[in-house]
């Protein structure tokens, strides 16, 4: 029991450690209260520049006649009305036509790397399911997360989810990493193991580098497409692209790393994105990869965009068609392995890839758009860039529908203005004009990690979700749009503590009239989070045994309930909503399910902590959040029942049993886990979170009880 509690003790502390570190770079102002909200800009028009310099040199493609016969048999055989499925002709004749220009690659990769163990026989120690929509990881963490949903056959609406997770071990000794598949029949409310990849070797994933594809057609085999970066030697070799594809509803596998022409042992390959245009074509889609390549030469750094297709995408072993060269002319920089290139497919009358460049060092004010026809393997043509907003425009991810003339396209990216971070998207309707419009950029959030995903066949309809953190605390936002409209906007749908590893992923749900779907995680537990409505609410609480009265400030992060009560008797408690309070603003966000609108009590609970009232209903709903801060009077709370210590109203420290009442049973309490020196996290006779039960804790609580403090409440 000993080693046990220790291990928790540690784990715990780790994660405190990383939140402070993580804190020290992330900035924030102070007066948080007396800014409101901005939830949405309205959409500005953005110019399309174009000039000749690096980013618009690109390759050139020069077919001769006999190469554009070949090219055109495979656009025709590609066709949805074509009765030649599966895509093995049109790989045949890509081999053809490699024979006669050598402008790309194609090959089968050789280099396994991790094994597959179906979910029906894997056994990891804890439960596999999803418990309301948490996916227990069992110590592993999850750095990366990607999802994608079937659209197509019986088995529509049913929900993949992968995970990157990562042991905490680094250097030549550690465990290798393991890829996790999950998947949902019940739109999110529960999940299975499909199969898990353990690694080979000491491979670890990078946070943040991964991505899926689902293939299908109306029947048959259904194939997971999954492209993750990960580095060598425990975390200290060579960064590369692995590639794994599982097949559903019975697992196989394979997995590889992609070896560009070109290769060599200096490069360091990350940021890998794939997308195909299945949407449009569901017997002979094509799959299509970026990645960006860090090539040092000289002690600086030549970022290239990479790419390479897949022809013949239903199978678990598929050849790959690379293009060796960059899609553009490098310039020198410094080593920033924040660089992407995102793609997608879409559809103006002819099927068109559009590649997005953004963060490259010391061009990062711009975001670069690249053109070409998707039905053929040839390079992109530069088309131009953007610069919409500030100056440090970072993680750039666009996304298509990929229908038939669907020509919408969403880009979301962060703007990072001297670390206040501000999530943006950017829109277009003919994929040449674009209008930019600010999601959050408050000056009290910090909204980065973006990414967003398009419904397929459904034209203007997106999801974005991304991290909004609120001073230290990561709390995950989302947006919904229907032919550009924003339908839902959450400020937090996560309904517990949100910091992580991996930024949280978009997604849609199979629900009439519900479609929203986020998925994101904490430090070892990922969760799914359905539904479009919720209703949001900032609140400030201090608590009086963890407050410092010389900082103002609490000495951890601590976790409150807000409950929602009806404003007439017998004032039934109608909703509940957790928050983990930032321990220097002392307030954060709270999500509540039920989405209520209208007037109610609010009603804050902590573990140790006395039951109190506001002093009047307060106003919430669905729309732009409403704020409250308990700490600024005493007559914010319901009879005026709150402490004054330092320069801020407290809510009473002592209700160790939470009976509505600090007397003589919870000094019982401290005073035995006093007696017995227990220590750690989250006793609740540990008033005021120094994690020892001592002197210190009886104190706060005799105070109380010769006060005779209990819960006021109408």
């Amino acid at each position: 029991m000993l080693a046990i509690y220790l291990q928790n003790l540690m784990i715990k502390a780790f994660v405190f450690l990383f939140i402070i570190i993580f804190s020290i770079t992330s900035g924030f102002t102070q007066d948080s209260f007396s800014k409101k909200k901005v939830v949405q800009n309205e959409k500005q028009p953005v110019k399309l520049m174009k000039g000749i310099n690096n980013f618009s040199k690109t390759p050139e493609n020069i077919h001769t006649p006999q190469e554009l016969d070949i090219i055109s048999e495979m656009n025709q055989i590609k066709q949805p009305e074509s009765n030649i499925i599966g895509g093995e002709r049109i790989l045949e004749l890509q081999k053809r036509l490699e024979a006669t220009n050598s402008s790309t690659i194609t090959k089968q990769e050789t280099n396994p790397m991790g094994r597959l163990i179906p979910g029906s026989i894997y056994n990891s120690g804890g439960t596999d399911n999803l418990n309301v929509s948490d996916i227990i990881n069992n110590y592993n963490s999850p750095v990366g997360i990607a999802v994608q949903v079937e659209q197509r056959g019986a088995t529509a609406g049913k929900i993949w989810i992968a995970l990157a997770l990562v042991n905490g071990d680094t250097g030549m000794l550690a465990r290798p990493d393991t890829l996790a598949i999950y998947y949902s029949v019940n739109n999110g409310a529960s999940y299975n193991l499909h199969a898990v990849v353990p690694f080979s070797g000491h491979n670890k994933f990078i946070s943040n580098d991964i991505d899926m594809e689902i293939i299908e057609n109306t029947t048959g085999t259904k194939y997971l497409h999954v492209v993750f970066g990960y580095v060598t030697n425990g975390h200290y070799g060579q960064r590369l692209i692995g590639y794994t594809i599982i097949s559903a509803p019975t697992p196989t596998y394979s997995g590889s790393t992609l070896i560009f022409p070109g290769y060599n042992l200096t490069s360091q390959y990350t940021q890998a994105r794939i997308t195909s245009d299945n949407a449009r074509y569901p017997g002979n889609p094509y799959i299509t990869i970026a990645v960006t390549q860090d090539s040092i030469s000289g002690g600086l750094s030549y970022f290239l965009s990479k790419t390479c297709r897949v022809l013949s995408p239903f199978t678990i072993s598929p050849s790959i068609t690379y293009f060796p060269r960059s899609i553009y002319a490098p310039v020198a920089g410094f080593s920033n392995y924040d660089v992407v290139t995102d793609v997608a497919n879409y559809h103006n009358g002819n099927d068109s890839l559009i590649f997005i460049l953004s963060n490259y060092p010391g061009f990062n004010d711009r975001i670069y758009f690249y053109k070409a026809f998707s039905n053929s393997t040839v390079y992109p043509t530069a088309n131009g860039s953007v610069s919409p907003s500030g100056n440090n425009l970072e993680y750039a991810r666009i996304a298509a529908n990929g229908g038939t003339n669907q020509i919408k396209l969403m880009i979301t990216y962060s703007d990072n203005n001297n670390g206040d971070f501000d999530q943006w998207i950017l829109t277009t309707e003919d994929a040449s004009n674009w209008s930019s419009t600010a999601l959050d950029n408050t000056s009290y959030n910090n909204s980065k990690f973006g990414d967003v995903i398009g419904r397929r066949n459904a034209d203007g309809s997106f999801e974005v979700a991304f991290k909004n953190a609120f001073g230290y605390m990561e709390n995950v936002g989302t947006y919904s749009f229907t032919d550009f409209a924003v339908t839902s906007l959450l400020h937090s749908v996560n309904t517990n503590y949100g910091n992580s590893y991996a930024s949280p992923k978009p997604a849609f749900r199979y629900i009439p009239g519900d479609s929203c779907m986020t998925v994101w995680s904490d430090f070892y537990t990922t969760h799914s989070t359905g539904g479009c409505v919720t209703s949001n609410l900032y609140v400030k609480v201090g608590l009086e045994g963890f407050l410092n009265e010389v900082t103002s400030e609490h000495s951890q992060y601590v976790h409150i309930n807000v409950l929602l009560a009806n404003p007439l008797p017998p004032y039934n408690i109608l909703d509940t909503g957790l928050t983990y309070l930032e321990y220097q603003r002392l307030e954060n966000v709270v999500a509540f399910p039920r989405a209520l609108t209208g007037n109610f009590y609010l009603v804050v609970k902590n573990f140790n902590s006395l039951e109190t009232w506001s002093a009047a209903p307060v106003y919430v709903s669905p729309s732009n959040p409403e704020f409250y801060d308990f700490t600024d009077s005493d007559s914010k709370a319901y009879g005026n029942n709150m402490v004054f210590k330092g320069s801020v109203w407290c809510i009473y420290s002592g209700d160790v049993d939470q009976d509505g009442s600090i007397d003589g049973t919870d000094t019982q309490i401290i005073d035995n886990d006093a007696y017995n020196f227990v220590t750690g996290m989250s006793y609740v006779s540990d008033l005021n979170g120094d994690y020892f039960v001592d002197g210190t804790d009886m104190l706060i609580c005799d105070n109380n009880v010769t006060n005779f403090v209990s819960t006021v409440r109408p």
